[in-house]
């Protein structure tokens, strides 16, 4: 059994230790390349540059350019002092991002190796932390996630301490709590959802001393408070605009429970094992910071429903889980937890007989990091296929004068493009009904905007992303056609002006107005662009048809197919959206030029029925009638 044991444990320091290189691996990959690497990376590397540039970053919802932070400016402000040293790209932020969470995994190390006195504990939920998914998909990112979590986890850590020691607090106002006030007040103005920190550390201190719990809470809300009005008034009233308003986003009970069953299922074993340890602590009435800590992180974890949250709503529930399940363990060493020594039921069954539990528990912890595996291929491969892709963008963007808008924010800052349209903050306001899209639209309308820049998949899936409205994509897809596609990018430009004709597909679709590439045909491909549009919401998938026709009504070449090759059923259109779509014919080398009709139509998909139109006898309509 201890050979079982010392080689299942083997195994368990080996998948924690390739953890971790992996993630410092990806880190590295981060801070070497030039590129955004996440939709959320670029918008915050404009502001920094802003802030360098002596800008305001916070402005009103009617003021141009259309983007205002939606962050406090802490980790913009450290990150703009680093562009002396690191430059103006993403390296600086990327570079705070790791030393964050190596900063919280050396303060996770520490409280249990502490409460445990084993370092192997210590370490073992140290490396479960760095080598979580969550935290390898982050490091490598300029975002403020970690930054924000490193302050947050630094004030935890110093109540921790005040704790184990109970000697410098007094009932006043003691000077021991102006520094984690400090760290929290850095936190919140890092990121302002960070709540759950100063939660517990009220709480923590609340039990020991009221007076002194109510002083903290006074310094922390009138130190905080003064700061948001200094900055709002500096500001013009943009930081609460930018803070508050513009992060009013709606709420997706939907896309809440998808958050955690993931959570769940990629963290069981580790979840398990840090209620088991605070489980063992509260028993044992031993409640202090930690343990409501781990309460308000997970409370803040229904935050994860709010549209656009995702893995970063779950850093702290995931820090303070790695210490109670380093804690857990290490009660198996048999090392003591605090003065409490944490027996299993397992143990409590074999009657102090700990071999059997020596097993069970790495054999559990390598399910744990089974179920943690993160495949470095997926980082590698997407690197490099984004990398030449991104060249050729900035080659575009380049020649191309501004105003732009992009979905790849990022690639307009490395370009020297400024950023005029925050796309997901100015889409959830209007999906808020906050912002009435006149600028965008009336801009799409005039060709205003000589370049738009779409990401692969988002304008077939727009409600999934949200970054776009489905009026803007409409409107997008009426004035402006792809002109190039680079990767993972699709490039819209202004598009000629449609022949207008409008036609009625029974109550289901209508026709708009198309563009062939020529009017005469010539042999070789005709290509033809018809934008179509939703007259009501469809149950049913439709399959447009363009039949090429010659004088005596014989059909010489067509084009059937669904929207955007099926992966834009006709079933996922709203009401009154436009799409357009790309059709070609092959004319025949012998057709007249002047001999030739183009008919178009919709059938349904399954039972192939004709949807009607007035007036026609096959249900079609000839383009230009």
């Amino acid at each position: 059994m201890n050979r079982l044991s010392g080689f299942l444990w083997l195994c368990v320091w080996l998948g924690l230790g390739l953890d971790l290189l992996l993630t410092l691996w990806l880190a590295c990959v981060g801070l070497t390349y030039p590129y955004q690497l996440d939709y959320g990376e670029g918008i915050v590397l404009w502001f920094t540059q802003q802030l360098a540039r002596g800008q305001t970053i916070y402005r009103g919802m009617s003021d141009f350019p259309y983007a205002s932070s939606n962050y406090p400016p802490v980790a913009m402000l450290l990150a703009a002092a680093l562009t002396p040293i690191f430059g103006a790209g993403y390296a600086g932020g990327r570079w705070l991002n790791v030393a964050s969470a190596l900063i919280v995994a050396a303060l996770i190390y520490r409280i249990v190796r502490i409460e445990t006195r084993a370092r192997r504990a210590g370490a073992l939920a140290a490396l479960l932390f760095l080598g979580s998914p969550y935290v390898y998909h982050w490091i490598p990112l300029f975002r403020v996630d970690l930054l924000g979590l490193a302050f947050a986890f630094g004030g935890v850590y110093i109540v921790w301490q005040w704790e184990r020691k109970r000697s410098t607090l007094s009932p006043s106002l003691p000077t021991s709590c102006l520094l984690p006030t400090a760290f929290f007040l850095l936190a919140l103005y890092t990121k302002h959802t960070l709540f759950a920190a100063p939660l517990a550390a009220f709480g923590a201190i609340f039990l020991r001393a009221k007076r002194a719990a109510f002083a903290f809470a006074l310094v922390l809300g009138v130190l905080g408070g003064a700061l948001f009005l200094a900055l709002d008034y500096l500001t013009g009233g943009g930081f609460t605009f930018g803070l508050i308003e513009s992060n009013a986003t709606v709420f997706l009970p939907e896309q809440l429970v998808t958050r955690l069953e993931n959570f769940a299922l990629t963290f069981p074993i580790l979840f398990a094992l840090a209620v088991w340890g605070w489980a063992a602590r509260v028993r044992a009435r031993r409640i202090g910071v930690l343990e409501i800590y781990a309460a308000t992180a997970f409370a803040g974890l229904a935050m994860a429903g709010r549209m656009g949250a995702w893995e970063n709503y779950f850093f702290e529930a995931i820090a303070i889980a790695c210490v109670f399940a380093g804690a857990a363990v290490g009660g198996l060493a048999p090392l003591r937890f605090g003065d409490y020594n944490l027996r299993s039921a397992v143990e409590r069954v074999a009657d102090g007989d700990r071999r059997p539990v020596r097993s069970i528990v790495p054999l559990f912890l390598l399910l744990q990091l089974a179920l943690m595996w993160h495949d470095p291929r997926v980082a590698a491969e997407l690197v490099a296929r984004d990398l030449p892709a991104n060249r050729e963008l900035a080659a575009w963007l380049q020649r191309t004068p501004s105003p732009i808008i992009s979905e790849d924010m990022g690639a307009l800052v490395t370009s020297g493009k400024p950023v005029v349209y925050y796309t997901f903050q100015y889409s959830s306001l209007a999906r808020s009904g906050k912002w009435d899209q006149r600028w965008e639209l009336n801009g799409l309308r005039d060709g205003a905007f000589p370049l738009v820049i779409l990401e692969r998949g988002t304008r077939e899936d727009v409600d999934h992303y949200r970054r776009f409205t489905r009026e803007f994509v409409s409107a997008l897809d009426r004035y402006y056609a792809r002109v190039d596609t680079l990767g993972k990018y699709e490039l819209y430009a202004p598009a000629p002006p449609l022949r207008l004709q409008a036609a009625n597909f029974g109550d289901a679709l209508a026709l708009v107005g198309w563009r062939a590439q020529a009017e005469t045909s010539k042999p070789g491909n005709l290509t033809l662009q018809v934008v179509w549009q939703a007259r009501r919401a469809l149950e049913r998938r439709y399959t447009a048809f363009v039949h090429l026709e010659d004088a005596t009504g014989a059909k010489v070449a067509q084009d059937d197919r669904e929207p955007r090759g099926g992966v834009y059923p006709t079933t996922r259109w709203a009401v009154g959206e436009m799409v357009r779509e790309t059709y070609t014919l092959k004319v025949p080398k012998d057709l007249p030029g002047d001999q030739y009709t183009l008919r178009v139509g919709w059938y349904d998909t399954e039972t192939g029925e004709r949807l009607p139109v007035v007036g026609s006898a096959d249900d079609s309509v000839t383009l230009g009638e």
